[in-house]
């Protein structure tokens, strides 16, 4: 964990959001990644996605068994999803959306709702290293979709698809 906190402190210093993510087997580092949603202006570039994606890439196979993943924050639905069918053992997180509410909105369902709807039982343990995980949005202010924006409804379109439709 502590080098999943590492990794989301250099996310954050690269303009990024704090999060880390570290794959292990048999007390080897399969992966270690730090989140580039921002950086690499990507929405699936999250921690977790990435080092599912470096673990699978470097064992050679999408069956990770026997790994733990361990996350700054519990994991979203996109992450989950990729732990779940990754067939991830352990998942352990640092803290929850619940722990920041000024910066995320509050989730109706939780990782282990995910894992249970996918017939899926991996042991997922929360709050290791808590406070760390915090503090490490202590200087991040930017709030994630807590309020939702709408385009003006009489806006036009931009970009090259929106050229196309008005042709």
């Amino acid at each position: 964990m502590r080098i999943a906190l590492q990794l989301a402190e250099q996310s954050q210093l690269n303009g990024d959001v704090p999060f880390g993510a570290v794959i292990v087997k048999n007390r080897c580092v399969l992966a270690a990644i730090g989140n580039s949603e921002h950086a690499d202006q990507n929405v699936t570039r999250h921690a977790e996605v990435k080092a599912v994606s470096a673990a699978s890439t470097l064992t050679g196979t999408r069956n990770l068994t026997g790994c733990t993943i361990y996350s700054t924050v519990e994991p979203c639905p996109m992450c989950a999803g990729a732990i779940f069918h990754a067939c991830i053992d352990r998942v352990v997180y640092g803290m929850s959306r619940d722990d920041l509410p000024h910066l995320f909105r509050s989730r109706a369902i939780r990782l282990w709702d995910l894992a249970q709807d996918w017939h899926y039982n991996p042991q997922i343990t929360g709050g290791v290293l808590k406070d760390e995980a915090i503090a490490a949005f202590s200087n991040y202010n930017d709030a994630f979709r807590v309020a939702h924006t709408h385009q003006d409804e009489e806006s036009q379109p931009s970009g090259f698809f929106s050229t196309l439709a008005l042709q």
